[in-house]
């Protein structure tokens, strides 16, 4: 139950009415003069906003075209790298594979050498062996 005061001890309440006249020039012109501000300040704010909607997208855009160079670019970078150690691979085959050759000359030049000296040897004895023919045969003549 709500409480309510007693009129009959106090009185009726009675709200005070202020009139207010809002009818004069001087109101009015100041009222159209703030409207129209408002109404200057939105239109600035809508083109602020349009400028910032279309700085944004720009923004996006680049970032957009940033990324794919950045991707391209490291696309690029793999197939380089990939590229370079195939040819870097190659190259140490091919190293080895000369290398094998050149210990395989030097083998078979060091062969060669080993059996010249034994035909050498194998001369000189026979040449000796026909010296010893040789006069053994004048001893016997």
């Amino acid at each position: 139950m709500a409480r309510t005061l007693n009129p009959q001890l106090f009185g009726p309440i009675e709200t005070p009415v202020v009139n207010v006249q809002p009818s004069s020039q001087a109101q009015n012109r100041k009222l159209n003069e703030i409207e129209s501000q408002v109404e200057v300040l939105n239109q600035k704010l809508e083109k602020w906003v349009q400028i910032l909607d279309g700085k944004i997208q720009q923004l996006h855009s680049n970032q957009k075209n940033l990324m794919e160079q950045i991707k391209n670019t490291a696309e690029n970078f793999s197939k380089q790298q990939a590229l370079m150690q195939s040819r870097i691979n190659e190259r140490k085959t091919a190293e080895v594979k000369t290398q094998e050759l050149f210990d395989r000359h030097n083998q078979l030049i060091h062969n060669f050498e080993a059996r010249v000296s034994q035909i050498q040897k194998v001369s000189n004895e026979q040449e000796m062996k026909l010296l010893s023919y040789q006069s053994t045969y004048d001893e016997i003549l």
